[in-house]
């Protein structure tokens, strides 16, 4: 599964490299910002049924109830995507969006909302029953023919892109669905659960789908901060190559992330496995991250070069603070969150989130406004340096107090 998923991160990173160089740098622009546009609705799939899917589903392995939480993610999920996908293709007739020919663009990506989630449910079910080759070749199948059908549709621009994407998720849904035959039929033929379950499920997804929502507003505030304070699509498309690298290195701790996760729900009231495994983890992370930022940050310039070209080395100085950024992200903020969201203490995640996104707006306002497109990195170290603080320390508190009753929160 780790290798499964840094594959697939790697071959993300590498396929939006080579868009940066197929794509004009206005094309590129804009479709940095339908991509960020789409992106505030992507955090609302499914109310965050897909992590209640997992946890959930992990918990009960073997059990009557796990395909009975499969149903009900999967039909509620798509409704609520259905729901989503009509109303932002509703309000795009009415919004003023900062770039000028964002709407078709926009309304015609948005209903690749439903495949995603299609897809990503089936998948869940996969990890969920440890059906470890299968869940892999599909996952690199789909990286691999996204990755191929957007770099040959950017030859015909933001519209090849799109449709790139398209079929590449109908393929990889066509492929899950032959694999999980006997699952869909358990999924079809589960009894409706019981409401005491359905409101513990609705408690840990809502909780845990807005802390991730608010995580990932980091990213997304950053361009559609630079776009609406700035409105050059030239400054868009210089900051989204400066993060290219540092978001795209993600894969290394949610790799991590996606390996472990599994052990640590079902040993999350084992306090002394904790305080091993957890110590162990961050270490060996701290170390890995390191040694990969020191690198990046010398070589800046000459990787910025190589991977975007010479037009994009004013990205180099917001490039080498994200480096930074994701030191401390990589190595303290994305595990301490998702260890948190695995010993269900949901309420305290929903903080550190909250506190995540406040932060976010106001230093994006203080920083884009004093120093430009370079201010947006600074106010999203800033976010990370306060999260990673105040989560790593609540953890180590969490697993360290001695009472060995840490599952929940």
């Amino acid at each position: 599964m780790l290798s499964a998923n840094v594959l697939n991160k790697m071959i993300q990173m590498l396929s939006n490299m080579a868009i940066t160089r197929l794509l004009s740098k206005a094309d590129y622009g804009l479709w940095s910002f339908v991509l960020n546009q789409y992106s505030y609705l992507n955090l609302l799939t499914g109310l965050g049924l897909l992590s209640g899917a997992f946890q959930f589903g992990t918990e009960t392995r073997n059990k009557k109830e796990e395909f009975e939480y499969y149903r009900f993610c999967l039909r509620t999920g798509i409704l609520i995507d259905t729901i989503l996908v009509a109303g932002f293709f509703a309000a795009s007739f009415f919004i003023d969006f900062s770039i000028d020919g964002a709407q078709p663009y926009l309304r015609v990506y948005a209903p690749i909302l439903l495949l995603e989630y299609i897809l990503n449910l089936l998948l869940t079910v996969l990890r969920c029953e440890n059906r470890i080759p299968e869940y892999a070749k599909i996952l690199n199948l789909n990286t691999a023919m996204i990755a191929m059908g957007t770099c040959l549709g950017a030859f015909f621009g933001v519209w090849g892109v799109i449709i790139g994407k398209y079929t590449a998720y109908v393929l990889s849904i066509v492929q899950v669905v032959i694999k999980t035959q006997a699952e869909a039929q358990r999924i079809k033929c589960a009894q409706k659960i019981k409401w005491p379950q359905t409101k513990a499920l609705w408690h840990y997804s809502l909780f845990v789908g807005a802390s991730a929502a608010m995580n990932s507003l980091l990213y997304l505030l950053d361009v559609s901060m630079i776009a609406e304070l700035i409105g050059d699509p030239l400054e868009v498309a210089t900051y989204k190559v400066a993060t290219l690298i540092p978001t795209g290195l993600s894969f290394i701790p949610s790799s991590v992330i996606v390996a472990i996760m599994p052990n640590i729900v079902q040993n999350n009231q084992n306090a002394m496995w904790l305080r091993r495994n957890v110590k162990k983890t961050f270490f060996y992370m701290g170390l890995i991250n390191f040694g990969i930022c020191a690198v990046l940050y010398v070589f800046s310039p000459f990787i910025i070069s190589i991977v975007s070209g010479e037009q994009y080395l004013s990205a180099v100085p917001a490039f080498r603070i994200l480096v930074i950024e994701y030191f401390f992200n990589g190595t303290f903020k994305s595990l301490s969150t998702n260890i948190l969201a695995s010993l269900r203490c949901v309420n305290y995640g929903l903080f550190l989130s909250t506190v995540s996104a406040i932060s976010d707006v106001a230093l994006n306002l203080f920083f884009i406004q004093k120093y430009g497109m370079i201010g947006a990195a600074y106010a999203t170290l800033g976010v990370v340096l306060i999260v990673s603080v105040i989560g790593f320390s609540y953890l180590m508190w969490k697993i360290y107090r001695g009472s060995g009753k840490n599952a929940k929160c």
